[in-house]
């Protein structure tokens, strides 16, 4: 054991091709302003870390300038008792370029992994949990993150004003806390190929501001699994994406358009200058990227759970687009109070009934042409059906208490209960959202 006393660096390294193995390193400084790390690689290459346990530590693992450097089978723990905005980042990786994270296991940091002005590396097989963004990239171009799984944090990956980016075979899971709450979010990107991915039970599976963010750029998704998340996408209108072949199942609101206040707090504004905006200051006139998602290419879309269509020709795509327009969803983005009755009957028979007579309809938030009629290989999701039954378990139990709540202290009957839940979920929304 290394133990810094919480005073400074605990270990610090300034020569190339060091080898570090083995140590349980502990105590550095916790003052905000010293950015102090358990170990820190400073303008050093070829360094090795691998296999060592850090604790109770402002940083974990701080490589600074460092290139070709390999980071491995490390345990970082920096302290449930701290409190969020005092952690530093597990693993963190300034100006650096060609190294390899691998394999770590990092919990209770700030940011799990994090890159800023960092090219060229390798992010696989790492485990984060219990931290603010399980990644991060600032100005990190060319990465490649493969096969990670990120759960229960705020946010699993928060990636901004990067690009060419590569995620694939990542779990994205249980980040829902706070106010971000997104699988992944992306801001100002481009070239992002995002594939193979799994984004399940996130608050938002994944949010997109800006991105693409330069003429000729493009974000792709494709064969991403999308399940159980509140809301499955959540797009601003200056994402112009490419979405194709990925299976959205059982997300409670499928796709949302974000703006105004929603998007505001979603996608908060950071101080940087975008690409277009660099180009028109250095005397370039400003293109405009493509307007609008592409949902379907060569006429294959995506796999939506809640398509209600059909395949006539036996083609595996559905004959009819997939224009989602469900009224209990649909209302629940605009009054929070309604969660209460998700995953219940009263969900099911609203939606029921206005399948069967469309009395209560909101206008679709996008078209896809060619959704498919089965999810594409390996993108299903076997215990959805089960973990809804939980859900409407305790659904039940709530709305239940609720009525027993109601008709005890209010003194008002179960059939009143009753007709007051219907008018607040069937009344028609503020501004004419819906037709009634």
């Amino acid at each position: 054991m290394i133990d810094g006393g919480s005073t400074g660096d605990v270990v610090t390294i300034v020569a190339d091709d060091v080898i570090l193995s083995g140590f349980h390193v502990r105590g550095s400084s916790r003052v905000m302003s010293q950015e102090s790390a358990a170990i820190k690689v400073n303008e050093a290459d070829r360094v090795t870390i691998r296999g060592n346990l850090v604790e109770d530590s402002r940083y974990g693992l701080y490589l600074l300038e460092s290139e070709g450097s390999t980071v491995a089978g490390n345990t970082v723990d920096l302290g449930a008792e701290i409190p969020m905005g005092r952690r530093g980042y597990g693993v963190y990786l300034w100006q650096g370029s060609r190294t390899a994270i691998h394999g770590n296991t990092i919990r209770n940091a700030s940011d799990g992994v994090h890159l800023e002005f960092s090219e060229g590396n390798g992010i696989g097989a790492n485990v984060v949990t219990s931290s603010r963004y399980g990644l991060h990239f600032m100005y990190a171009n060319s990465n490649r993150v493969l096969e990670n799984t990120f759960r229960g944090n705020l946010a699993g990956a928060v990636l901004m004003f990067s690009h060419d980016l590569l995620l694939k075979d990542n779990e994205f899971s249980e980040n829902r806390r706070g106010a971000t709450g997104a699988g992944i979010l992306l801001k100002d990107c481009d070239n992002p190929f995002v594939e193979g991915n799994l984004l399940l039970r996130n608050k938002y599976g994944m949010t997109v501001e800006g991105t693409p963010q330069s003429v000729g750029a493009t974000a792709v998704f494709h064969r991403n699994l999308f399940a159980l998340n509140d809301t499955g996408i959540a797009l601003m209108p200056n994402a112009p994406i490419t979405f194709v072949e990925n299976a959205m199942i059982e997300n409670t609101v499928q796709v949302q358009v974000l703006g105004g206040d929603a998007g505001s707090r979603l996608l908060s504004a950071h101080s940087a200058q975008p690409a277009q905006d660099a180009h028109a200051a250095h005397g370039g006139e400003t293109p405009k990227p493509p307007e609008g998602a592409t949902w379907t290419l060569n006429g294959s879309g995506n796999y939506w759970s809640d398509y209600r269509g059909y395949d006539a020709d036996g083609d595996g795509v559905g004959d009819r687009p997939y224009l989602p327009e469900p009224p209990f969803a649909g209302r629940l983005t605009e009054d929070e109070t309604l969660r209460l009755f998700q995953f219940t009957l009263a969900q099911q028979a609203i939606d029921v009934a206005t399948d069967m007579f469309p009395l209560y309809q909101y206008d679709a938030v996008i078209e896809d042409s060619g959704p498919l009629m089965e999810p594409p290989p390996g993108l299903v999701l076997s215990e959805a059906r089960e973990i809804n039954v939980r859900l409407l378990v305790v659904s039940a139990a709530m709305v239940a208490l609720a009525a027993w709540v109601a008709a005890g202290v209010l003194d008002v009957s179960g059939s009143t209960v009753a007709l007051r839940v219907r008018a607040l979920v069937l009344r028609k929304p503020a501004g004419g959202g819906a037709q009634a």
